[in-house]
């Protein structure tokens, strides 16, 4: 859609993002008519592909899903985006508590008990959080006495082995991508609740959160939503202003363009809808929520070569370490395409302390770390590119907000709580898989079909 000066839609859709063009496709399906207005000059959100080499897609941002993320499957199916599962055959190789370098039958053989531990406690992360209803977390029965304390601490009382406790926290943060002691323990198992159990939020073989790639890249999946909803979306319209009465809202962006509609829904993280104006003013716990919900820190590294070498050696591309720069990594290798890609990940403080490096200082940094495990072949990739999403004007961080302590028991009923003519949407709000793709899908579908409901009323 061309970008005109006045815009009138029963919907008014702020963010293009995948809740965002997901409630839109719903709206638009009831017979309803959607604008979608988003700040970026693309879709996607915290989707982001980039083929830095033809044929071979880059995932900057959101990259797998899941078994048991039906949403997801049915939405691919639906654009015809084909799908294929995560490489995984091999060893993974550690490197934690001053071992050295081991390969993954070495380590369990060495770590036997620390890992028995490990295992014990996520035991009981599990029947704890089966005590947490996920769309009121704040009324769980010791919720007060969870959100107290952060997950960091928990963890810290649970009497765990060094290398027990750096795994779990090498784990938490791969999914939080804050440090553990940022996050409420609340937090940690309303979205430990929201994923099933601890071996689905964890795991990255069959039954994990990261099972199965998009062929074509991630991106093909908001690229075909946006197709079927072109003439409702306008690009590079960054949000100021929301004027809202009971039945009607006035969209005021930067540039001059306004859409008037019944009802907006706001789809973007809790924090940067805090960043918006509004008239009248919300209320002061939703505006204290969204001071307390930062977006988490994180940044890929791909090194690309001529070829997997590491699978030849046995290896899955599988890393975790606790030197660094990277904790964990990936094989993301695309079938049929000859290159070798290891994708590392720095979340947390290593995105935080290693994203403010200059690239090469960062680069050397994780070739050491490569060279560690997979010899010198690693030292001479074809190609390497990173990312960080702090930097992104339109997302300032990933995966998702974090709820720090007293924050889901002080303010959490103002997370998704309508206000007026106002609703919100993004994998933040989800109370299933909260902090994925599917997630999104989720709250965009639920926004849409509140505000559906209202405006049939």
């Amino acid at each position: 859609m061309p970008n005109p000066s006045h815009i009138d839609a029963d919907v008014v859709i702020v963010g293009a993002g995948l809740s965002g063009m997901i409630a839109a496709r719903t709206v638009l399906a009831a017979g309803l008519t959607p604008v979608v207005l988003e700040a970026d000059d693309r879709v996607g959100g915290r989707i982001l592909t980039e083929e830095v080499i033809p044929g071979l897609p880059l995932e900057l941002g959101a990259q797998w899903i899941g078994d048991t993320h039906e949403r997801m499957f049915r939405l691919a199916a639906e654009l015809g985006v084909q799908t294929f599962p995560q490489y995984e055959d091999g060893e993974t190789s550690y490197e934690l508590g001053d071992s050295g370098v081991l390969r993954e039958n070495d380590f369990h053989a060495r770590f036997a008990g620390e890992l028995a531990e490990l295992e014990r406690v996520l035991r009981r992360l599990d029947e704890m959080a089966a005590e947490v209803p996920v769309e009121a977390p704040w009324l769980a029965p010791h919720a007060a006495e969870w959100d107290v304390i952060t997950a960091g601490t928990w963890y810290d009382n649970q009497g765990l082995s060094p290398v027990a406790r750096t795994l779990l926290e090498i784990c938490t943060v791969g999914i939080l991508a804050v440090p553990t002691v940022e996050v409420s323990f609340l937090h940690l198992l309303f979205t430990i609740q929201t994923c099933g159990v601890t071996s689905e939020l964890f795991a990255e073989s069959e039954g994990g959160a990261q099972t199965t790639r998009f062929v074509g890249g991630t991106s093909e999946i908001p690229r075909r939503l946006a197709a079927l909803i072109t003439d409702h979306i306008v690009l590079k319209a960054p949000v100021q202003l929301i004027e809202h009465t009971a039945d009607s809202v006035t969209v005021h962006c930067r540039g001059g363009l306004v859409a008037r509609g019944r009802r907006v829904i706001v789809a973007i993280s809790p924090t940067l809808a805090g960043r918006i104006m509004y008239d009248p003013p919300l209320s002061g716990v939703r505006d204290q929520l969204t001071q307390r919900l930062p977006n988490g820190s994180a940044m890929k590294a791909f090194f690309v070569y001529d070829e997997p070498f590491w699978r030849a050696d046995g290896f899955n591309g599988q890393l975790i370490s606790d030197i660094g720069p990277a904790r964990m990594s990936n094989d993301t290798c695309i079938p049929g395409n000859d290159h070798g890609v290891i994708l590392l990940f720095l979340e947390g403080d290593q995105a935080r302390t290693f994203g403010r490096l200059p690239q090469a200082e960062r680069r050397a940094a994780l070739t050491a770390e490569l060279v560690r495990h997979y010899g010198g072949k690693a030292a001479k990739p074809e190609l390497y590119v990173d990312g960080e999403w702090s930097d992104r004007q339109w997302t300032r961080g990933c995966y998702n907000a974090n709820h720090g302590p007293h924050v889901w028991t002080c303010y959490g009923q103002a997370l998704s709580a309508p206000i007026g003519a106002i609703h919100w949407a993004s994998t933040d709000t989800a109370t299933y898989w909260s902090a994925y793709m599917e997630g999104a899908v989720d709250a965009g579908e639920r926004a849409a079909q509140a505000v559906i409901a209202e405006l049939a009323g």
